[in-house]
């Protein structure tokens, strides 16, 4: 995979060299790390465990996902009040799994990425505190709380940093597990009816 910046809206560093790395470039870089970590710890058990567990009732599942057919640029848009667009049908680049929006100045953003599971209690694995520890360091995740209504159980959390702050919720579906990434975002319930939207417009397993 090529480096996420490439990803990231468009900015002119040679003309503002001293302009700071945008939250929502920071995001794609950590988006990539909590893609890796979701697929860890949705991993095959291991062959104890496997022996001594029962074998979990074979339910329909969803197979794909794609993240754009979830939230719309408008639904976008009005999450954070700025006019924002697909990234990638801009630059002709994507990133597996995710959808990018953002804003013509850099200054507002929507990721949602989506991971399907071969069942509904691999995805329950995942844990959400893990992926907000990876993200942490660098974009200031804090403030965890449970959101009800959205979902089989949600997860919220604020982020902080120099070049911005927003909203992360993780949302476990079915056998899919959702991040959406709003930034600038000071009002969870505008973040919490987006992430309603994207379980809404999941595909029916």
């Amino acid at each position: 995979m090529a480096p996420l910046r490439d990803y990231g809206p468009h900015r002119d560093r040679r003309s503002n060299p001293s302009q700071p790395m945008t939250w929502t470039g920071r995001a794609l870089a950590a988006l990539a790390v909590a893609a890796a970590l979701t697929v860890a710890c949705g991993g095959s058990p291991s062959n104890s465990s496997a022996k001594s567990s029962p074998t979990p009732t074979k339910a329909a599942q969803i197979t794909s996902v794609d993240a754009c057919s979830l939230v719309t640029s408008a639904d976008a848009s009005t999450a954070t009040g700025a006019t924002l667009t697909n990234l990638a049908a801009g630059t002709g680049a994507s990133v597996p799994g995710a959808c990018i929006y953002g804003s013509q100045d850099s200054q507002a953003s929507v990721l949602v990425f989506a991971q399907t599971y071969p069942d509904t209690t691999t995805a329950d694995s995942v844990s959400p505190d893990q992926l907000a520890a990876v993200m942490n360091g660098q974009y200031g995740i804090s403030n965890a709380k449970p959101v009800t209504g959205i979902g089989d159980k949600a997860f919220e959390y604020t982020a902080t940093s120099a070049g911005g702050g927003g909203i992360v919720i993780f949302v476990f579906k079915s056998n899919v597990v959702l991040l959406i990434a709003v930034s600038p975002a000071s009002d969870p319930s505008k973040v919490e009816a987006l992430a309603r939207i994207a379980v809404a417009n999941l595909p029916k397993s």
